[in-house]
């Protein structure tokens, strides 16, 4: 080509952009248009017009159909074709690829027919590939004194217009196909339908799931002949630690509806957020015509998203009907055990509830037989059949009991302690030989109480293979009601053995506390004849010596007198507590606070001299003895009293707490308290933590206390600290309680 400089006196070539100046330099006399200034009106004017539009615009001058075009244009031509497009036959430009196609649409252009098209393919080699590109474009005659002379096309691309609706379009229609699925069967069926309705975008598939142990195994494939398949059977090494997006190169794969073979495949790991193990991996191919762009990998991600969320949504669906169906086989077995497991309030045979158990699970599984075995020596023994052996010799063999040794299907679940299945029966387990041939599946469960492996519970199908997880899920719930209801049952026996040894006991103790309080009232009693004999001697032996006594003698005479009087005070209190165990219970309405304020009044005589701070909390009507309630207040308050008289402000606190099977009154002083330690021994008889000298007393008052209220069904406590009071307090069952009339606490300094 030769540069054509010269100035042309119309503004043909004047316009502004890079195809003005390259149209101004070019050598048109080389091409079959000519020198542009010899160039008919109508082909200058269309190539003004066009020049001037921001419009994408292709003219086709002559048969040969001669490219001219403007700077919009030059995107659709690409680097491939412009500029060497300028000036050449249009057939040289896109003869290779989208020409072929329109050849027909450009004869009939220059045969003077119009022609307009939407969203037309037109593969064009732009970017160093053979591309799909979609237009809008319309084909209009040029005429020149009535004759066609060219085509003028009015151009617009649609490519990304066109590939954003059909992926659209695809995931939308993947997204209505996963609504409702709910295994990966149901998943994979929506993407293989994907590949089906869009082979352009997805050429093909390859779908791996998770087993059981994790592995990803080829689950379903899509747009791929057998041969191709087998290529990807197994799961490349490399492709199991993806964690990302990633495109590879790999050999040529005929898929999709292009000539040219899919080269690159997406891998897609189908991982939920969050989750340790990916659910599998997609491995989609990609569109030979298309680039792996962003836009192509972003409609490749959301597929794959879909595909994970609908993957999780199966899984959490499949494992809440799983566990539906467990929690199901779990209710109708506690539904179908609910009637005997009620007749344990009754006396059962333990044989009669595996009866009952045998049949309840036959009803909810189709058996052949149900065995209950027991071990007895080295043999395991039957003890209770439902259903038949289905072999003559084998009933011969079980009456005689099967070696522990040599039969698998009891010696394994016996030493295990575990349920043993076998969803098809292996011969070679117990070495019965062809008497087991027509057994198909077996199930042996361990029954076992608190006192260790009572049997085996043995189930048997003919004919059937294989214990489904909600059969199993169904013994095994049997079983653990089982082994319950034997325990049950023998802890009943038990119990009732128990209470017969006990009942004896208790009859035995009953007629030694008669006797030994029998004993208690008798000697006390006998007792007081001696204590008054020895203080009337006494007082005679004064009066025998009168002045003669000496001081020794006198002495000695007084320690007998004080001794005996001692004596005499012991004898009542143990009198006092005989009478408190065998008088009989009189049980009333008593009215706690008006009882504890007549005691108060009796108690303060001996405390006159002294500036006592009394405060008492309402306190409830209780149902009791009033005599005997009447004692446990006097021996409380009498003890604060007396351990307070050291005290410079004592204190005397009473106040009763609710609790929820119970109400406690308490009695709280700020004495000398007593020592933690031997709290153990103040409620028992003659039992004193102070120095006689210190405070008086007999040491039966509080063993009283904790008498009466034991046979009121209550208990009594005491918690102190040495030199900072003393709390006691006793307990009434709530039956024994009654509401209270409302009372303000008091204080009261008298």
């Amino acid at each position: 080509m030769t540069a054509d400089t010269r100035d042309f006196p119309d503004p043909l070539f004047c316009a502004e952009g890079e195809l003005s100046a390259l149209m101004r330099t070019f050598d048109w006399s080389a091409t079959p248009l000519g020198s542009p200034d010899l160039w008919p009106a109508a082909l200058r004017t269309s190539v003004q017009m066009m020049l001037a539009s921001k419009q994408p615009m292709y003219l086709a001058w002559s048969s040969d159909l001669i490219a001219l075009y403007n700077d919009a244009y030059r995107p659709i031509l690409g680097m491939d074709k412009h500029p060497r497009a300028l000036g050449a036959r249009t057939a040289d430009v896109f003869g290779q690829d989208g020409y072929p196609a329109l050849k027909s649409v450009f004869d009939a252009a220059l045969n003077g027919e119009s022609a307009a098209f939407q969203n037309l393919l037109v593969p064009l080699m732009r970017s160093g590939y053979l591309e799909e590109c979609y237009f809008d474009v319309g084909y209009t005659p040029v005429y020149v004194d009535s004759q066609v002379e060219g085509v003028f096309s009015s151009v617009c691309e649609t490519t990304e217009r066109v590939l954003s609706a059909r992926r659209t379009t695809s995931l939308a229609a993947l997204t209505s196909a996963l609504i409702g699925a709910e295994d990966s069967q149901d998943v994979l069926r929506a993407a293989t339908e994907g590949v089906e309705r869009n082979p352009y975008d997805l050429p093909c598939l390859l779908l791996y799931l998770a087993d059981a142990q994790g592995t990803l195994v080829l689950t379903g494939t899509a747009g791929l002949g057998p041969a191709e398949v087998q290529r990807w059977t197994d799961l490349p090494e490399s492709w199991s630690t993806q964690r990302s997006l990633r495109v590879l190169t790999v050999e040529p794969l005929r898929a999709g509806p292009w000539p040219e073979p899919v080269e690159q495949l997406a891998l897609l790991p189908l991982a939920v957020p969050g989750a340790a193990a990916p659910l599998g991996l997609l491995a989609v191919g990609l569109n030979p015509r298309q680039k792996a762009d962003s836009t192509y990998l972003d409609f490749l991600r959301l597929f794959s998203a879909q595909l994970v969320a609908a993957l999780h949504a199966a899984h959490l669906s499949g494992e809440l009907r799983r566990r539906h169906a467990e929690l199901d086989a779990r209710n109708r077995a506690l539904q179908a055990f609910e009637e005997w497991t009620r007749d344990l309030t009754v006396d059962l045979d333990p044989y009669d509830l595996i009866g009952r158990a045998q049949s309840r699970i036959r009803s909810l599984i189709p058996l052949d037989a149900a065995v209950y075995y027991e071990r007895e020596g080295d043999r395991w023994y039957v003890k209770r059949l439902l259903g038949q052996y289905g072999d003559e010799e084998l009933a011969r063999l079980h009456a005689g009991g099967l070696a522990h040794d040599s039969t698998g299907n009891l010696r394994i679940p016996s030493e295990t302690g575990e349920p043993f299945y076998q969803d098809l029966y292996d011969g070679s387990t117990d070495h019965l030989g062809s008497h087991m041939t027509h057994v198909t599946a077996t199930a042996m469960v361990p029954l076992r109480t608190s006192r260790g492996l009572r049997g085996v519970f043995g189930l048997a199908m003919f004919g059937r293979a294989g214990w489904t997880p909600i059969e199993r899920t169904t013994i095994e719930t049997v079983g653990r009601s089982l082994s319950l209801a034997l325990d049950r049952s023998e802890q009943v026996a038990e119990l009732a053995r128990e209470r017969e040894r006990l009942a004896g006991q208790t009859a035995a103790l009953a007629s030694a506390n008669e006797e030994l309080e029998a004993f208690a009232y008798s000697v006390s009693h006998d007792l007081r004849t001696p204590v008054r004999h020895i203080l009337g001697f006494s007082t005679l032996l004064r009066k025998s010596f009168g002045a003669e006594l000496g001081a020794t003698a006198d002495r000695y005479l007084g320690i007998i007198d004080q001794s005996a009087s001692r004596m005499n005070v012991l004898i009542d209190a143990m009198l006092d507590l005989s009478r408190t165990s065998r008088q009989p219970l009189r049980s009333g309405i008593v009215d706690l606070g008006a009882l504890v304020a007549a005691v108060r009044s009796e108690v303060e005589v001996d405390a006159l001299d002294r500036l006592v701070t009394w405060k008492i909390q309402p306190l409830p009507l209780v149902t009791g003895d009033q005599d005997l309630l009447r004692q446990v207040m006097l021996n409380l308050l009498s003890n604060a009293l007396k351990y307070t008289s050291g005290t410079s402000t004592p204190v005397i606190e009473i106040w009763a707490e609710e609790r929820s099977d119970a109400c406690e009154v308490f009695v709280r002083d700020n004495g000398v308290g007593f020592d933690p330690r031997y709290q153990d021994k103040l409620f028992g008889v003659f039992q004193r933590l102070h120095r006689a000298e210190d405070f008086e007393g007999t040491g039966v008052g509080l063993a009283n206390v904790r008498r009466i209220i034991a046979r009121h069904g209550g208990q009594v406590s005491a918690h102190s600290v040495l030199g900072a009071g003393a709390t006691f307090s006793f307990t009434l069952p709530n039956d024994r309680v009654q509401v209270a009339a409302s009372r303000r606490p008091s204080e009261v300094t008298p």
